[in-house]
């Protein structure tokens, strides 16, 4: 006897259950989208803000973008319309992207200078106290140097200026 071995899509032989699977899928996929349009349409009334915002954290990072899109362009031209033409449709997603650009440089370089701070020390105000007398230190004098061949033992070599 010949035993064959059926594979089934859906799981217990019911009909009904891959259906509802295809169906909930569907809608989760429309839900997907419909998030997404609102997401977007909310990025797209604050891509405004957004770009002032860059502007006043970090122009650098609005010019180095624009001069990335004008090398782009003049390299490749046909490649560079196309990248002008995606940012034109995906603007909202852009300038978020370039905010978050400048924040993070932002953090890097606030974490770089407490880095350097921390590193080198703070200047610390003082108060000078003139009301004590100054303290008079005995005079210092100066031990003779005794020479190499003075010295009796050879742990003292170790040290020699």
């Amino acid at each position: 006897m010949q035993y064959r071995q059926r594979s089934e899509f859906n799981m217990g032989g019911n009909p009904s259950s891959s259906i509802t699977g295809v169906i909930l899928m569907v809608f989760f996929l429309i839900a997907l989208f419909y998030l997404a349009r609102i997401v977007f349409q909310i990025l797209y009334f604050l891509a405004p803000v957004m770009l002032i915002a860059t502007l006043i954290i970090d122009y650098k990072v609005v010019w180095s973008y624009l001069q990335w899109m004008g090398r782009l362009l003049k390299n490749n031209p046909l490649l560079g319309v196309g990248a002008i033409v995606l940012n034109v449709l995906c603007f909202p997603l852009i300038t978020a992207f370039l905010l978050g650009k400048a924040l993070l440089k932002r953090k890097v370089k606030q974490v770089r200078n407490e880095v350097e701070r921390n590193k080198e020390g703070e200047f610390v105000e003082f108060e000078e106290i003139v009301d004590e007398p100054p303290l008079i230190l005995p005079e210092f004098e100066e031990k003779p140097r005794q020479t190499r061949r003075a010295r009796n033992n050879d742990y003292e070599d170790l040290f020699d200026e």
